[in-house]
């Protein structure tokens, strides 16, 4: 399917990544890299814990689990509960995409934080692995992880695929694999059994429902389990990637190759990342930063008789939800999110909380029109937000690319905010910033475990949760 030349190409793709993952050292790492690296698992460890408050979806999953009980291996972020490795990241996946800032990457179409994290932690937690250790793994993990969903996309979206879903968990079973102390031919083992469970539609776009977080969750879950059977040297196909019967052939179209191979070994994926700075689909986070510079310039809802946005039509397809039945699917609509920012000048957790039982935001969102612009390509993330007020005024502004992406980068004050804010909403700030700095340190720890360890509540459930 994919031509004599990519296969030739092609050969030896897993094991490549395999060997990858196995040899990387802490001390292999630039600085720039090991710091973006604890900056990305920082950022996860706050959304999961807040989402141990208010994810509907990931609180009903560990209301269901713990009927299920089983080994207290690893520890689900914010409850405490302690339940077999592959479960309890399953359940932190939840979590870590269930209130929507969770990492992501432009052209991939993937957000692997909510997947790999909670994964190497879990791993973490079975083997006592140090925070040095981790954190190479989690750099190891991304570097397939991205490398892969840039490759295959756009085409595996075009297919209906959830690429966070069904990508993220090669990357998992590696870092699982290596933290359990697989060598290269083990990991290759664990990537292949992961391969044969990529599974993950978005079926859930066209029927607003709680399945969204489920498809990383699970994809945690297939991925640990996958790096486990292999350190109890369970086999999987070593060429689950590239082969005729493989990943590529069976998700795509076509693979770029030079997306597999630009920089193998010296340049590290993980670096394209973004970051998150709005409880919003990535895809609204364009339009919602030039809404929140309207209210910056004093537009306000109120005054406001028809917003007109210009979009890609991926982004369309991602982020247009209305009406809006949950929390997560206004979390997951243009339309609401920018009625958010015009009501109260933020896109926050809280800001989404807060908003979300207000009719006026839903009113508003109504009269926010979302038009295809084919200048964008199928899946640009450039928009224009054009606002008419009611007194006949119209105002215009455009945006590239939103910011949280590396070239428009979060700075390091507005990542900690971020964290403070998300994990602040449960637990309180003394614990917030320990947290934080010993993630910021992580390489000093030698356990890594003690970081899902303080996400524990302690005493009764915090007054979100039980609200």
């Amino acid at each position: 399917m994919h031509g004599t030349e990519n296969a030739e190409r092609l050969a030896g793709m897993t094991m490549k990544f395999a060997e990858n993952a196995a040899k990387l050292k802490y001390e292999d790492l630039p600085a720039d890299v090991a710091e973006k690296a604890k900056l990305i698992i920082r950022d996860g460890v706050g959304n999961q814990i807040a989402a141990s408050a208010i994810s509907e979806a990931a609180i009903a999953m560990v209301d269901i689990v713990k009927e299920w009980g089983g080994a207290p291996q690893a520890t689900v972020a914010g409850f405490g509960l302690k339940l077999p490795a592959p479960v309890a990241a399953m359940c932190n996946g939840m979590m870590g995409h269930g209130v929507e800032l969770d990492d992501a990457h432009g052209s991939g179409l993937i957000k692997a934080g909510s997947v790999l994290i909670p994964s190497a932690f879990a791993a973490a937690e079975m083997s006592n692995a140090s925070g040095r250790d981790l954190v190479a793994a989690v750099v190891a993990g991304y570097e397939l992880s991205i490398r892969v969903a840039k490759a295959i996309n756009p085409g595996h979206r075009h297919r209906g695929y959830h690429t966070t879903s069904t990508v993220s968990p090669l990357g998992a079973a590696a870092i699982t694999a290596r933290l359990l102390g697989c060598n290269a031919e083990g990991i290759a083992n664990a990537i292949g059994l992961a391969a044969m469970q990529s599974s993950g539609i978005q079926a859930y776009l066209d029927d607003p429902c709680m399945a969204k977080p489920f498809g990383p969750g699970k994809a945690a879950f297939n991925g640990v389990i996958a790096g486990i059977m292999a350190s109890r040297g369970f086999t999987g196909p070593k060429k689950a990637l590239e082969s005729k019967e493989g990943f590529f052939n069976a998700f795509t179209d076509s693979v770029r190759v030079e997306d597999l191979l630009d920089g193998f070994g010296s340049k590290f994926a993980i670096m394209e990342v973004g970051f998150k700075p709005h409880a919003a689909c990535r895809y609204a986070h364009g339009p919602i930063d030039l809404a929140q510079d309207f209210y910056k310039q004093g537009v306000r809802l109120a005054d406001v008789a028809q917003v007109t946005v210009k979009m890609s039509s991926l982004a369309i397809r991602q982020a247009s939800k209305f009406p809006c039945p949950s929390l997560n699917a206004a979390m997951g609509s243009t339309q609401f999110g920018i009625a958010l920012a015009l009501a109260r000048g933020g896109n926050g957790l809280l800001d989404y909380w807060q908003g979300y039982p207000d009719k006026v935001i839903h009113e508003g969102a109504s009269r926010v029109v979302l038009e295809v612009e084919p200048a964008f390509g199928v899946a640009g993330r450039q928009c224009v937000v054009r606002i008419k007020k009611k007194d006949g005024q119209e105002v215009e502004l455009s945006s590239k690319e939103p910011r949280g992406e590396p070239t428009n980068p979060l700075s390091g004050e507005e990542l900690e905010r971020k964290f403070v804010s998300t994990a602040g909403m449960v637990l309180d700030e003394a614990k917030v910033r320990a947290i934080s700095k010993m993630t910021m340190n992580l390489e000093a720890e030698r356990e890594a475990k003690v970081v899902p360890q303080m996400s524990v509540v302690s005493g009764s459930k915090p007054a979100l949760r039980a609200a």
